[in-house]
């Protein structure tokens, strides 16, 4: 079978934009022009009548003599009638006898005469009988009054062309007609505009979109000022190139960091089990050497141990994985840390500290993101505070509000540092007790957003003082959650 040809948006669009005008001037057409016509007639009818019923009283005026045949002064009343209504007037006795005719010569069957069935029945009934008849330029409006005189039944029929009002009609459709084509042709015209602005700019952005897929991220998108949903779109596209732009960016950067990082513990650690193997090798087996080592190895181990459980918390956070959200108590969170680093605390001579335990401090959070951001905090902490010196951590709630602060003794955070820190693989210039890998405040700042609360932190006199702020609970749940 042949394909039907294709058709471009800029067809439909017009089609759609000339179809939709014509359909509404049909409507209106059909909505105007028709009762128009039926309103003008009934127009005619009323003024007949109107007139009419205001000009009968002049036949009281005449004697019942004067109300014969071919009377003057009745034929007089016939011609002042027809002037004021522009109609043909004839009076009738109540035998159906004209009276009064003002077109005398006006044949029965002619559109100006026309039989008088309605003048019977309105002298039968004694009411008034409004009729059109015949249709277009050869219609004619009629009426049949009743009227009753020197106890004399008389009926008064008055027949008007309604030829004036088709041509009104028809001066109306005609420039309804008029107006039509112009309209229609404005539709055509500016539906021709308009789908050739919008599809210049619809291909503006298919062509940014290829070039995207085919040279990668580095073409700009075009840019949209327009409040519309091209705009939009173009937005959109623009603000997704940035954001892969900036997950490129981390991917290399994760790339070159991990591989450097992975690069140093991995071949210091085998440096090390080779030498191990040597001093075990050697007869006899050289242990106070090799004992060292063996630490040394263990060491490495533990470095490449937490950079895996970094890495593989970062890609939880990117694939965005749902975090539980649960009433936990913070006092409770910190007791629990900081007995995991009460030994490290003891072999670098460092004591610990927890304030504000006292009051329950409740917050709604992932308990276990809580616990590693306090670990995160802690270990940095103990990691830069001298020998002797106090790590204290403190618990407080306010304004809605819950905060879970640790400050140390240690060089503190250079100003120009306090924002580059919670970047992935961003160390500070003041290295500590074997450096980390720039991880673990990025992941923490990121843990808390993920929370709606934030880590930050803020200016202190001595050390580094680092604070995580969450959403606290009004009300304390009936039982307290366990991290």
């Amino acid at each position: 079978m042949r394909r039907m040809p294709r058709i471009g948006l800029r067809a439909r669009l017009v089609a759609a934009l000339v179809v939709t005008a014509a359909a509404t001037l049909a409507v209106a057409a059909l909505a105007l022009l028709s009762p128009l016509e039926h309103r003008l007639r009934r127009d005619d009818l009323r003024f007949l009548t109107e007139n009419t019923l205001a000009a009968a009283p002049a036949l009281h005026e005449l004697s019942s003599a004067q109300l014969s045949p071919h009377s003057p002064p009745l034929r007089r009343f016939a011609r002042a009638l027809g002037r004021r209504t522009g109609a043909r007037v004839v009076v009738f006795d109540a035998h159906g006898r004209e009276l009064a005719d003002t077109d005398p010569d006006a044949l029965g069957n002619e559109p100006n005469g026309g039989p008088y069935d309605d003048v019977a029945r309105a002298l039968r009934t004694g009411r008034r009988v409004r009729s059109v008849r015949g249709a277009g330029g050869n219609g004619q409006a009629r009426l049949a009054l009743p009227v009753v005189e020197h106890d004399q039944r008389l009926a008064i029929a008055l027949r008007r062309s309604l030829a004036q009002t088709h041509a009104t009609v028809g001066v109306v459709r005609r420039a309804f007609a008029t107006a039509a084509v112009v309209g229609l042709g404005l539709a055509v015209v500016l539906g021709i505009a308009l789908a050739t602005a919008l599809l210049r700019r619809l291909r503006r952005l298919r062509d940014a979109a290829r070039r995207l897929a085919d040279e990668g991220l580095h073409p700009e998108v075009p840019e949209e000022a327009a409040r519309d949903e091209v705009g939009d779109l173009a937005r959109s596209l623009s603000a997704m190139q940035a954001r892969l732009r900036h997950q490129e960016d981390a991917r290399r950067a994760f790339v070159a960091t991990a591989s450097h990082e992975l690069r140093t513990p991995l071949a210091s650690l085998d440096a090390m089990l080779e030498l191990l193997d040597e001093d075990l090798a050697s007869t006899p087996p050289d242990l106070d050497d090799a004992t060292p080592r063996v630490s040394a190895a263990r060491a490495q181990t533990r470095r490449l141990i937490a950079l895996a459980n970094d890495l593989l918390e970062l890609t939880r956070l990117d694939t965005e994985v749902t975090l539980r959200s649960e009433p936990v108590e913070l006092g409770e969170i910190c007791r629990a840390v900081l007995a995991e680093f009460a030994i490290r605390a003891g072999e670098r001579d460092v004591s610990i500290g927890l304030e504000g335990e006292d009051v329950p401090c409740w917050v709604r959070g992932d308990p276990d993101s809580i616990a590693r951001i306090a670990r995160v905090l802690i270990d940095n902490a103990l990691r830069f505070s001298p020998s002797g010196q106090r790590v204290m951590v403190a618990v407080s709630s306010s304004a809605g509000m819950a905060s879970m602060a640790v400050t140390d003794c240690g060089p503190g955070i250079p100003d120009d540092e306090r924002d580059l820190i919670f970047d992935r693989f961003q160390r500070g210039s003041l290295p500590g007790d074997a450096g980390g890998f720039g991880l673990g405040l990025a992941i923490g700042r990121e843990l808390a957003q993920r929370m709606e609360g934030d880590l930050v932190c803020s200016d202190t006199h001595v050390g580094a003082r680092f604070e995580l702020r969450l959403p606290s609970l009004a009300t304390p749940p009936a039982v307290p959650a366990i991290a």
